[in-house]
């Protein structure tokens, strides 16, 4: 999960647990179950395969005989940590052959009584505590507990209550009642309690959330291992536009926690630029992905700068503030200012095979490195929330995205399983989008004499009510702005390629706003071919670009679908290949010019729009020879 950065103090103790791996006992007291798995998954990575790993991950039994004293120590008493006020016996019920590995040394020993909940029957363990602190540890280290042990507390002389105050840090999910027959084993489930002992009845009995049962786990599915593990040094530098796309730059990158390297320094290249070096501290925040055992927390930081002038190329270094411990300098451009001329790259799918998309990417940018930003439409990685994925993409663009800005679109597959939540926490983009959406996924911003919208097409094909939110922004959005060329982006396509995939309710919900503002482009990946529309309105073929909108699906990876039926919609169509396009709006000439490639350089498909004076509109195209 995202939390916010840890002060000093806190930072400095992760660094050493996650990266030395030396601590001993009392060393690892003050760190949560998750904190010291974290630590063994560190580990035991750098002897393990993932195979290894992920075998190791599903057999608690197997894990426990891995661990070192002060791991297996920490693990039987930072769970949870309650205090009585009393000398008190303290019983933990649970399955004979799902009690927790750390009953026994711990001094619990077991007792002929038991609690009943019909159709299970679990046994109580006992110990005597003085007044004072009292922890427990984990429930267990894999998935096989069918539920997670309680707790009973009675003092020792006599009554029937005893004063029982959980640590708010080491107790999320429980609670504390009094023990009766039909009160509820679990706090977050009905689990009756069927028949209970009466020496027991009155009894403080602390109720676990059963979805904690299996908590405590190695990994919380697969066990993966990057190949590009963080450092004290940045790496995944990117930028974007701010709100103000002329005038504001976002960057962000990745450091190993503790890491100094959190200040960006910028001047202007331009020839006779006096500006003075600006230096700026990020904001930093940790991210926690506890699946990736060799390098589960990274650190993320993140700079606005302000105030740079339009059409700009600024140079740019990112260090630790001191005056040598700056790293290379790299440099990154404003988008142009109102009415100027832009020229960007648009990218459909990468997905898989990010080897051969980072050398199309590469390759595109050689030839084009005069392009303004990058826009890619959608499924940057197979798995959004597996961050080795995430890793994978970065290193094959670094190159790239280090000079370029990324304006990027979410896709189905960053949603995969959690939500987009990487994808959030990696990239930076204009926060315009509707009030009631997540800011950092549907966004707009203008290029010299282009307006682009961002749009959440995952959320809206299984919300109509997201649907129509975004519909009603961008018609606002469109509404307002001055600029002469307008475009779309982005996942699901509205005219689709594949055979079978659709979504009718984003064109219900969508093109009546791209048909009112005659919007130019509407760019889109998805269905993993290569695609582009007639001029299109109301779901029919227009005269011309004049009166119609174009609609592109493309594809940058190597996942392709063979099979394109004929429709009476498609102009151009290719399969089974990756392209890059470059789209150029001259401002001068009011002309635009959609140009499409393969990655040895072929060009797939062109065409021009020339909208001249105002109200003089004509298209011409011409096809490059087969």
């Amino acid at each position: 999960m995202d939390v916010p950065r840890h002060s000093r103090a806190a930072t400095a103790l992760l660094l050493v647990v996650s990266f030395t791996g030396i601590l001993r006992g009392p060393c690892l007291d003050s760190l949560s179950p998750n904190d010291v798995l974290q630590r063994v998954g560190l580990r035991l990575s750098r002897s393990m395969s993932e195979g290894e790993l992920t075998s190791l991950a599903t057999h608690g039994d197997r894990l426990l005989r891995r661990l070192q004293p002060g791991e297996r120590e920490a693990l039987a008493k930072n769970a949870l940590r309650f205090h009585i006020a009393m000398p008190a016996t303290v019983l933990v019920a649970a399955a004979e052959r799902e009690a927790p590995f750390w009953l026994g040394e711990r001094g619990f020993e077991p007792t002929s009584l038991t609690l009943d909940l019909g159709e299970e029957r679990l046994m109580l363990f006992r110990r005597r505590f003085p007044p004072g602190w009292v922890e427990l540890g984990v429930n267990g280290l894999d998935r096989s507990p069918r539920g997670h042990y309680a707790v009973l507390v009675r003092p020792m002389a006599g009554g029937s209550q005893c004063e029982v105050k959980l640590d708010p840090n080491r107790s999320s999910g429980w609670r504390a009642v009094s023990a009766r027959v039909g009160a509820s084993l679990a706090s977050d489930q009905e689990s009756p309690i069927r028949a209970l002992s009466p020496e027991l009845v009155g009894s403080i009995l602390l109720q676990p959330a059963h979805s904690r049962r299996g908590s405590a786990l190695l990994a919380t599915g697969r066990v993966w291992k990057t190949h590009v593990v963080s450092r004290d040094a940045p790496d995944q530098i990117t930028a974007a536009y701010g709100d103000d796309a002329p005038h504001e730059l976002v960057w962000t990158w990745r450091t190993e926690p503790g890491s100094r390297h959190a200040y960006l320094k910028i001047h202007g290249t331009d020839e006779g630029s006096n500006d003075a070096a600006r230096i700026v501290r990020s904001s930093t925040r940790v991210i926690q992905c506890p699946s990736v055992l060799n390098d589960p927390v990274v650190e993320r930081h993140r700079v606005v700068v302000s105030g740079l002038d339009p059409d700009t190329r600024y140079a740019y270094a990112i260090g630790d503030g001191s005056p040598g411990g700056w790293g290379a300098w790299k440099t990154m451009k404003t988008a142009p200012a109102p009415r100027g001329s832009t020229r960007f790259l648009y990218l459909g799918d990468a997905q898989t095979g990010l080897e051969s998309w980072g050398r199309l990417l590469s390759k595109a940018h050689a030839r084009h490195p005069e392009i303004d930003f990058l826009m890619i439409a959608g499924d940057l990685v197979d798995r959004g929330n597996e961050r080795t994925n995430w890793d994978h993409f970065f290193l094959r663009a670094a190159q790239v995205l280090e000079q370029t800005p990324l304006l990027p679109c979410v896709g189905n597959h960053e949603y995969l399983d959690m939500g987009p939540r990487l994808y959030r926490a990696f990239f930076e983009t204009p926060r315009n989008g509707p009030s009631q959406l997540d800011d950092n996924l549907v966004y707009k911003f203008e290029s010299g004499d282009a307006f682009v919208a961002v749009l959440d097409s995952t959320l809206a094909a299984t919300s109509p009510s997201k649907a129509r939110i975004q519909a009603g922004w961008l018609d606002q959005a469109l509404g307002k702005t001055r600029a002469r060329w307008k475009f779309v982006v982005f996942h699901h396509p509205l005219y689709p390629s594949h055979p079978w995939r659709d979504v009718p309710s984003l064109r219900e919900a969508w093109i009546p706003v791209i048909d009112k503002h005659h919007v130019d482009f509407v760019l889109q990946g998805h269905d993993h071919a290569y695609l582009r529309t007639y001029p299109m309105r109301a779901n029919h073929r227009a005269l011309g670009p004049d009166s119609g909108t174009y609609y592109v699906i493309a594809v940058s990876g190597d996942k392709f679908v063979a099979d394109q039926p004929a429709r009476d919609y498609i102009e151009v169509g290719r399969t089974e290949l990756s392209t890059y396009q470059i789209i150029e709006v001259d401002a001068d000439r009011n002309r635009l010019t959609y140009r499409a490639w393969s990655e040895d350089g072929r060009l797939v498909d062109q065409l021009v729009i020339d909208k001249g004076a105002p109200g003089l509109v004509a298209g011409s195209i011409s096809r490059p020879r087969e």
